[in-house]
């Protein structure tokens, strides 16, 4: 795009006129990353302001940049160097995305909902992969208000469907995220008690959630969680044409059968078409339906794909089984709430194994007044499972202890820590050999730093 027309979109002042016409290739907000002929947008964030890095962004080879006027050393950038100041750069970035998505002709899908809306966008990338090509997906975990437009910046010109998860915090952030993407086809996949602590309660997390379709275009399909009563009730007010996708209810997408096998791996049949998740869990047949229901709802078929040879991968920290030594561990601590984690338990404990469970539970975090509670309803959960040990990680974790030893479990089963870090330098004299272990708490907490001082202390 030239300069001149990124001001004209953006409402902003283009300083050096003589830079009219020329133009930039890509976007980015990280000086570190940023590439040759790239737009560095710099942006305030809540930890720290993307202006101070504008000197590193342009000996990286960006080709100009979008400031705000506040910025105080505005007139001492380079005169060489074509500059577009606005009121807002945050803003004025997904305008711009606004306008990019709309040059791209490929079919938009964009998936929300509380669980599992990373895991469902890389099934449906994997399912699609096989029937179509150009298909992409909104990189790592850009979902949010910054996310999203550098995942639209991202689109490559011959894309043919983008895949996107759409994630929220608080009332506002639906809409502006829902006329950015603007989806041919939304995905719902549940609801349940997340980001209490700016959304107040579950029926507000359903309305911020449903704000996907009142700021899509009309008529658009939304695919819904039939077995998830609340939310299909809920969008069937806002949208009458549903497709469904369900295993407890007769929805639209169903599985006629679910066997697990000997490795603890999922076999799903569906429509007569056979997928086999590594993923353990029946949460994860729920990811699978919706990415099937989007497939089938674009108009494909699996009818001549050999749907079991579909290799389905998965983000980091969402369930990966990782092997150290003799100790297997269960990698779920990218986030936490406790819909997701009590089905991430039961998942844990569908895997076949001879050997000690151990189960590491940090923090559910932004539960809001309700935590101490939510906390402690985990814990009493705990008493259905056998187990070595459960560590617990995180100031709210104690409740998960407090929950637990009300239904019956002994004290000594659980060791708490307050920190990650603090566990991390005990857990190699804690676990033994023989045992699998399961990690989930939210992305907060960094269990991951556990794993990884244990694998450091192995390779030591």
């Amino acid at each position: 795009m030239r300069f001149d027309k990124l001001a004209a979109i953006t409402g902003g002042t283009l300083y050096n006129t003589g830079m009219n016409n020329e133009v930039f290739k890509g976007v980015g907000i990280d000086s570190r990353t940023i590439e040759e002929d790239q737009l560095f947008i710099a942006i305030k964030g809540e930890r720290t302001d993307g202006h101070k890095f504008i000197k590193s962004a342009l000996s990286n080879g960006a080709s100009g940049l979008l400031v705000e006027y506040s910025y105080p050393e505005l007139e001492q950038i380079d005169g060489n160097i074509p500059v577009v100041s606005v009121i807002n750069s945050h803003e004025a970035m997904m305008i711009l995305a606004k306008e990019y998505r709309y040059t791209i002709e490929a079919r938009f899908i964009g998936i929300t909902g509380s669980n599992g809306k990373t895991t469902t966008k890389e099934i449906l990338y994997c399912l699609l992969n096989a029937l179509e090509a150009g298909v992409y997906k909104s990189p790592g975990n850009l979902n949010n208000l910054f996310g999203v437009p550098l995942a639209i910046f991202g689109i490559p010109a011959e894309c043919s469907i983008a895949i996107f998860e759409m994630g929220i915090s608080t009332k506002q952030e639906m809409p502006k995220l829902a006329e950015m993407v603007r989806p041919d086809i939304a995905v719902l996949t549940n609801i349940g008690p997340s980001h209490l602590k700016s959304l107040n309660s579950v029926e507000d997390v359903v309305k911020a959630k449903l704000e996907i379709i009142k700021y899509s275009d009309k008529n658009i399909p939304v695919i819904v969680n039939l077995d998830d009563k609340v939310l299909y009730n809920e969008t069937r007010k806002a949208c009458s044409d549903l497709v469904t996708f369900g295993i407890d209810s007769k929805a639209d997408f169903h599985p006629d059968k679910i066997d697990i096998d000997e490795n603890g791996y999922t076999n799903v049949e569906i429509e007569g078409n056979c997928f086999t998740l590594q993923l353990p869990g029946k949460h994860q047949v729920y990811n699978l339906l919706a990415g099937y229901a989007v497939c089938r709802t674009l108009g494909y078929s699996f009818e001549n794909i050999d749907s079991a040879s579909i290799e389905f991968d998965t983000a980091p920290m969402r369930g990966q089984k990782i092997e150290l030594g003799n100790i297997t561990f269960i990698t779920d601590c990218y986030n936490a709430n406790p819909e997701s984690v009590k089905a991430g338990l039961e998942a844990f404990y569908t895997i076949p194994t001879n050997k000690q469970r151990v189960i590491i539970l940090g923090d559910m975090l932004e539960l809001g007044t309700d935590a101490d509670k939510y906390h402690r309803e985990i814990g009493r959960l705990l008493s259905n499972y056998e187990f070595e040990k459960a560590i617990l990680v995180g100031i709210l974790s104690k409740n998960y202890k407090l929950g637990a030893i009300e239904n019956g479990i002994p004290e000594d089963k659980f060791i708490h820590f307050v920190s990650a870090v603090n566990a991390a330098k005990e857990i190699k004299s804690i676990l033994k050999s023989d045992q699998i272990v399961y990690l989930k708490g939210s992305r907060g907490i960094g269990l991951e730093v556990i794993l990884e001082a244990y694998q450091s202390g192995e390779e030591n």
